[in-house]
């Protein structure tokens, strides 16, 4: 009773996804992901639904191991959305379409021939596991192999894809795609296993297997070959589900990750935004330091090193540069050090002498790459005036030449 309850309750959950989802399809911007994340879904509420004792006993009222074909065709179904549902996630439609395609081609030769060999005549009646039926049923064979081999080949493809996007993803995504191929290899082995018993049985001769003499099993711990037949399935099923529900929740985290990371960088870009903001007051855009966003922060900083650069002294970022060198400090840490000295000092000289250094401003440092590179680039700087003995030394040495003037 408890394998049926919890069988009816994953069915039910993956049922209310899938209509979760497809509700989303009218508004989807990656209509066939999304449409492929749905069949997956009911693909698998299906399995678990008729993988239920109960459904397979009402099953097999009709058909002797009709619960079998339906549940192997479910999974397998779910396998080919599967790898939709990555392929459509991770290229474009046209790519995506052309990968695609030879798949479900590929699905529907199997589920077709798996049918065939279902539906004709067998010695024996099929009661559950056919295990011991592959000594004197071939038929069994080519089907138990077709499912093994599509199950199994779409499995590898899903694993590879996985570890090649997470090495490409950020930390939560690439934990979820990392589960997901670990999911991938027990469903792997589970098919290499089924494989192997149905050769050694067929040459054996053996005439039992997964449920002994009744070929039933009552549960995934029934003996080896029922965990094989249940366990293992069950087992990548579950690290599946989790992988799933991690990826879905991975997009909220890394933005919860993001907002976080800008909120304390916005904090530590307070004091290169006090030097430039106290020397150029219009710069200030928003209600100042209190309620600044990080990108009103980055673009007051930027704008402020502009009106700052005609007071730059390039002698300075030699004298800086050659402190850095002696501190043994990083290729990153030592670029930011050479910028905040020059900062401090053009600060100090736009102070004391209003009257520009150059006529044109220097060319400035190599552009970032995009939004986070830039607020790492300006954190470094930031942390160099407070951190740097550098920088310390320099305004000591500024100090100590203004009072001598």
């Amino acid at each position: 009773m408890a394998a049926a309850i919890t069988s009816y309750l994953l069915a039910a959950a993956l049922l209310l996804t899938a209509t979760v989802r497809a509700l989303r399809l009218r508004t989807a911007t990656n209509v066939p992901a999304v449409r492929s994340s749905v069949v997956m879904l009911l693909a698998m509420a299906v399995t678990f639904a008729v993988f239920a004792p109960t459904s397979q006993a009402w099953a097999n009222r009709f058909v002797p191991d009709l619960f079998k074909l339906t549940g192997n065709v479910a999974t397998l179904v779910a396998m080919s959305a599967g790898s939709a549902l990555v392929y459509h996630t991770r290229y474009p439609a046209d790519i995506a379409h052309k990968k695609v395609r030879p798949r479900v081609l590929l699905l529907m030769g199997a589920i077709g021939l798996m049918v065939v060999m279902f539906v004709v005549p067998h010695p024996v009646a099929l009661t559950g596991s056919f295990d011991g039926l592959y000594a004197i049923d071939p038929t069994l064979i080519v089907y138990t192999i077709t499912y093994a081999c599509y199950f199994g080949g779409t499995l590898v493809s899903l694993g590879v894809n996985f570890i090649r996007f997470a090495r490409d993803s950020a930390t939560a995504m690439a934990v979820a795609l990392w589960i997901l191929t670990i999911a991938a290899i027990v469903g792997v082995a589970h098919n290499v296993a089924t494989i192997f018993i149905v050769f050694r049985n067929a040459l054996s001769g053996a005439r039992s297997g997964a449920g002994g003499t009744t070929g039933v099993c009552h549960s995934a711990f029934s003996d080896v070959s029922c965990f094989v037949a249940i366990g293992t399935p069950i087992v990548a099923a579950a690290i599946a589900v989790v992988g799933f529900l991690l990826s879905a929740a991975a997009p909220q985290f890394e933005k919860y990750q993001r907002w976080n990371r800008h909120r304390r960088v916005n904090r530590r870009l307070v004091p290169l935004w006090e030097l430039l903001s106290s020397a150029f007051p219009e710069i200030v855009r928003g209600r100042g330091r209190r309620y600044a966003t990080i990108s009103d922060r980055v673009v007051e900083i930027r704008d402020g090193l502009l009106l700052l650069a005609p007071y730059r002294d390039h002698a300075v970022a030699g004298i800086a540069a050659s402190a850095a060198d002696q501190a043994g400090l990083s290729a990153t840490r030592h670029a930011a050090i050479v910028e905040a000295a020059q900062i401090v000092v053009a600060h100090r000289r736009h102070a004391v002498d209003s009257t520009p250094l150059n006529d044109r401003p220097p060319a400035p440092h190599d552009e970032p790459a995009d939004f986070e590179a830039e607020i790492a680039w300006l954190e470094r700087v930031a942390d160099a005036l407070t951190d740097s003995v550098v920088i310390a030394q320099l305004n000591h040495q500024s100090i100590m030449e203004d009072e001598t003037s």
